[in-house]
């Protein structure tokens, strides 16, 4: 009958004592490795990272120097119209007086013997109309 050693207490191989070292400096290589290639995904991320801010820049100004193109045709084209509307040397160009809506008066509320006397019109107002209105007139 064999002996039975709790496995806290069986002696460890003395080739596996052998390959402890060597296995703790594989596992530390491996670790080593795995930063490595940690680290260098990392180094190519932060390449991309000008080019990613660059193209997003870019898609955010698309719509401003769209809008900029479309002021500077509208400008160009109101120049133009501007500079064939100027007079050209020697032409001699009428300036007529420019003829503006009369201004609207307020009719005021007529007292009521005038709005009697008036017809009880509301829009007539308070000068007089006519001759036999006027108290001056003689």
């Amino acid at each position: 009958m064999q002996a039975k050693w709790p496995v806290e207490q069986d002696p460890l191989p003395r080739w596996l004592e052998e390959l402890e070292p060597h296995a703790s400096d594989v596992r530390r290589d491996l670790e080593r490795e795995q930063t490595n290639a940690q680290l260098q995904e990392l180094e190519a991320l932060l390449e991309e990272l000008p080019g990613i801010f660059e193209r997003k820049f870019e898609q955010r100004l698309q719509p401003v120097l769209d809008q900029q193109q479309l002021l500077i045709a509208e400008n160009e084209r109101l120049r133009g119209q501007v500079e064939r509307l100027m007079p050209q040397p020697g032409e001699v160009r009428l300036r007529f007086p420019e003829r503006r809506p009369p201004i609207p008066q307020r009719a005021l509320p007529l007292p009521p013997l005038l709005r009697v006397i008036r017809g009880g019109r509301c829009d007539v107002g308070l000068l007089p109309t006519a001759e036999w209105e006027d108290p001056t007139h003689k």
